[in-house]
């Protein structure tokens, strides 16, 4: 009887400690906000579709990284319009942030000279502005 008292009490100390670690990170991020490298979602806006084979390449090479990504692009540069390139590049900028900030900061700002404010990914610019300035 003595050894279950034990093992209720250590369950008790366990539960009671996970969920001051659940409050502890509910508060903290309440009260610093979202963290600085934190990938902001697309655009809720609609962007001009893909045609369905280069929807499929592009998820491919977004699986791939950065690297992928790159290569992707560079080989449709010539078929991207406007405002899906810049979401695109966008996408590869957040990729490319950790490895290489320089280059996707130059991204970035070539991105955010070209997108005008009425552009379907104007907000999503000007909120990646925080973690590329």
């Amino acid at each position: 009887m003595k050894n279950v008292f034990t093992i209720l009490i250590i369950l008790s100390v366990v539960w009671g400690v996970s969920k001051l670690i659940g409050f502890y990170d509910k508060t903290k991020l309440a009260t610093e906000g979202p963290p600085r490298n934190q990938v902001v979602a697309p655009a809720p806006e609609p962007l001009p579709a893909l045609a369905p084979a280069l929807e499929a390449s592009l998820q491919q090479a977004q699986a791939a990284g950065a690297s992928g990504m790159r290569d992707w692009l560079e080989e449709h540069q010539a078929v991207l319009r406007d405002p899906r390139k810049a979401a695109i590049e966008l996408d590869y900028a957040q990729l490319l942030v950790r490895s290489d900030p320089v280059g996707a900061r130059r991204i970035y700002q070539v991105v955010r000279a070209r997108v005008p404010a009425g552009s379907p990914v104007y907000d999503r610019v000007q909120k990646l502005a925080k973690l590329f300035d």
